[in-house]
């Protein structure tokens, strides 16, 4: 295995892991969604907590939590 794809599963693991509706939720000032509502941090429950901006603020994080690695892998797999 490379170091590049070595580095590329450590930060598609890190950037995996962090929360997106915990983060736009402090970032926005509102309620922790592990603690409101369903207790789900995902982004229907910051939809019933924090309105629609909130909501689509999370599920565009989320998506972009799965789309970076695999067009970063995909970039740097199609390199000379």
């Amino acid at each position: 295995m490379t170091p590049i794809a070595l580095a590329m599963i450590i930060a598609a693991y890190l950037l995996g892991s962090v929360s997106s509706a915990v983060l736009i939720c402090r970032l926005l000032r509102l309620p922790d969604p592990r603690t409101v509502g369903s207790n789900n941090p995902g982004a229907t429950n910051v939809l019933r907590t924090g309105g629609k901006g909130a909501a689509v603020a999370v599920l565009l994080c989320d998506m972009l939590k799965g789309t970076i690695p695999v067009w970063s892998g995909y970039y740097l797999a199609s390199m000379p």
